[in-house]
C-alpha cells in the first residue's frame, strides 16, 4: 500500500513538472522583441526608425530549432517589433532561405510601402515571380505586403541572401498582426501549420506606442 502511494505521489509530482515546463517553454514564453531604432532622417515630416530581420530555413535554436524563421540581431527567433506611432519604418529583411513559392499570386507583388516598391540587392522592384518567393512579409491591418525574392541554387554569399529594403507608415498606437502568406510550414498540412500560425517564428505582432 505504502509502495502505492509512494508511485502515486511520484507520477503526481512527474505530471506537475511536465505542465510546468510545458506552460512556461510554450504557452507563456514570449519571444524577445526588436525595437524600432531612431534616426535622425524623416519623410514627408514622419521620423524614420530602422528594424532589421533575418529570415532562415531553420531557426537553429529554441522549442524548435528546424522551424522557418524570421530572426533577430541576436540570431533568436523573433516576430515581435516595437515601434513609435505615427513614424516610418525602413525595414531591412536579410533574406536567406530558397523559394517556396506562392499559392496565391497576390502576394507577389509589393503593396502599401512608401513610393509601392521595394529594393531587393540595391534593385528597385514592384513584385517578383511568384515561384521565386520564400517569404513574404505583411500587416493585412495596414495593407503592407512586401514578397521576399528566395535565394538561388547557385547564389554567391556566405551566407547567401537577397537584401530586401523597404518603407512603410505606421500610424496610430495599436496592435497589428503580420505573418508570412507563403506555406513554409513544412511537414504540416498544406504547409500552413507549425511556424506559420505561431508568434515567434512566421506570425508575428508590430506594437506601436
Amino acid at each position: 500500500m505504502r509502495l502505492r502511494v509512494a508511485f502515486l505521489g511520484l507520477g503526481v509530482v512527474i505530471a506537475g513538472v511536465g505542465i510546468a515546463l510545458f506552460l512556461t517553454q510554450f504557452l507563456i514564453k514570449t519571444p524577445p522583441a526588436v525595437t524600432a531604432s531612431a534616426t535622425s532622417n524623416s519623410t514627408n515630416g514622419l521620423p524614420v526608425v530602422n528594424v532589421t530581420l533575418t529570415t532562415v530555413a531553420a531557426a537553429g535554436t529554441g522549442p524548435h530549432p528546424n522551424w522557418v524563421a524570421y530572426l533577430n540581431d541576436s540570431g533568436d527567433p523573433s516576430t515581435y517589433i516595437n515601434a513609435p506611432a505615427n513614424s516610418v519604418i525602413h525595414m531591412t529583411i536579410n533574406q536567406q532561405d530558397t523559394p517556396t513559392g506562392l499559392r496565391n499570386e497576390y502576394f507577389g507583388l509589393v503593396r502599401g510601402t512608401i513610393d509601392g516598391s521595394m529594393k531587393v540587392n540595391g534593385k528597385t522592384m514592384q513584385a517578383i515571380d511568384p515561384t521565386t518567393a520564400a517569404h513574404t512579409f505583411t500587416i493585412p491591418d495596414l495593407g503592407v505586403s512586401v514578397p521576399l525574392l528566395g535565394v538561388s541554387a547557385d547564389q554567391k554569399g556566405n551566407p547567401p541572401q537577397n537584401v530586401v529594403e523597404f518603407d512603410f507608415k505606421v500610424p496610430g498606437p495599436g496592435l497589428y498582426r503580420w505573418q508570412c502568406f507563403v506555406p513554409c510550414g513544412a511537414g504540416t498540412l498544406y504547409g500552413n501549420g507549425g511556424p506559420m500560425q505561431t508568434l515567434g517564428y512566421m506570425a508575428g505582432e508590430l506594437v506601436v506606442s
